[in-house]
């Protein structure tokens, strides 16, 4: 078997019935494709090391954007097809294709940019539209997600510094193949911002836009969970919110018009936070004082037996997702209202792979740092590095 086939034969088996660890994946390539893009990315420093990250930046309308966006990574998004999508449109499962369908007509009736830019996507990398839909669809999960618990995920922080400040801080585990680093869109109708799409998607999931908004998501897993008219796929809702929305209230309405599942922590610039299990069956809001953390669990007994009514029949959990929310609500209830930006940095960004309430451990393959309010512009990212156990952070303009 050849290199090549051999990675997608790895990251297909990962992600088909979420078996395969991601740690068990090496990290070549993931910035394939960047080097030529020298008008296009910009660093935090007068010029780039060979460790620091680039950031490609995409500008224009919706189908300049998925154009330049589509032939800059079309090497990569053909891996990305042929790993994720090409075997399950081989053999579509039960009602993929009329659920997609249907996903289709409602992203044409609320965000029509959206598929302008799939179509965008589709043409620069010279690959059938349908495709990059189903990719953006998350083909590879379908009547797949949440059946098995594995042993890592994201975690989302919110607090308020000793400053007054607010800051949202956390990490993004997943197989670092499947992203082409962090990513600038800067679209010609909503707010530009940074993110980090699985390559060849328009996604948004830990991000900071132009109006100060910074995300922190990790997902949730509710099998059996009944759906209000009108859920759409979390990633979509994600990009969505972060072209549209400038403010934690702007998010609650928007979490409220538009279900899907996703567990939610978010600060704006005018020091605002907002803590949710947002679902398809309704939006349910956690109450912060100082500050609040999520990972990938149903944080309180009470929204359990609500969810529980709603037809959820199990509550997949991954084994470290409490240690994990456990170690930051120590950190809140110890130091909330207390800490400086260094303190919040150290305790996100320092690996500890021995810890099972570690935030970072060797899965992961970028840690975020936001503070909108004193920072508004700015997004700084930590992309681990196996020799280092405290890696530096970067800072991003939006």
């Amino acid at each position: 078997m050849n290199e090549r086939n051999k990675h997608l034969s790895q990251v297909y088996s990962w992600h088909s019935g979420f078996n395969e660890h991601p740690g068990q994946l090496t990290r070549r390539g993931f910035l394939a494709g960047l080097g030529a893009v020298s008008s296009l990315v910009f660093t935090s420093g007068p010029s780039a090391r060979a460790e620091e990250m680039t950031c490609a930046s995409f500008e224009g309308s919706p189908r300049e954007i998925g154009s330049v966006y589509g032939k800059r990574f079309s090497s990569s998004i053909q891996a990305n097809l042929d790993a994720m999508v090409r075997p399950h449109m081989a053999k579509p499962r039960g009602n993929f294709k009329d659920w997609v369908r249907s996903q289709e007509r409602l992203i044409a009736r609320t965000w029509p940019w959206y598929l302008e830019e799939m179509k965008g996507v589709a043409v620069g990398a010279g690959v059938r539209y349908d495709e990059i839909l189903f990719l953006n669809l998350r083909t590879w999960q379908f009547k797949e997600y949440g059946d098995t618990a594995a042993d890592h995920g994201c975690s989302s922080l919110a607090v308020r510094l000793a400053d007054g400040n607010t800051i949202v801080a956390g990490t993004l585990d997943d197989p670092i193949q499947l992203y082409c680093g962090p990513i600038r869109f800067v679209p010609r109708g909503g707010y530009r911002f940074v993110s980090f799409p699985i390559t060849g998607t328009s996604w948004a999931n830990r991000a900071l836009n132009s109006a100060g908004l910074a995300m922190g998501i990790s997902s949730q897993l509710l099998p059996g969970l009944r759906k209000k008219e009108g859920a759409v796929m979390q990633d979509v809702a994600l990009r969505a919110m972060m072209q549209q929305c400038a403010t934690t209230d702007e998010v609650r309405d928007f979490c409220r018009q538009h279900p899907f599942n996703m567990n939610i922590v978010c600060v704006d610039r005018r020091g605002k936070m907002l803590c949710a299990h947002q679902t398809t069956a309704g939006f349910m809001e956690i109450p912060t004082a100082d500050g609040c953390a999520l990972t990938n669990h149903v944080a309180d007994d009470e929204l359990i037996w609500v969810l529980r009514e709603k037809g959820v029949n199990t509550f997949p959990e991954s084994p470290t997702s409490r240690p994990r929310r456990g170690y930051l609500v120590q950190f809140l209830r110890n130091l909330a209202g207390k800490c400086s930006s260094e303190e919040v940095k150290k305790l996100i960004g320092t690996r500890d792979d021995a810890n099972p309430g570690s935030i970072h451990n060797r899965h992961l393959i970028y840690v975020t740092f936001a503070s909108p309010r004193a920072y508004p512009n700015t997004l700084w990212i930590m992309q681990p590095r196996a020799d280092q156990p405290l890696n530096a952070f970067q800072a991003f303009q939006v």
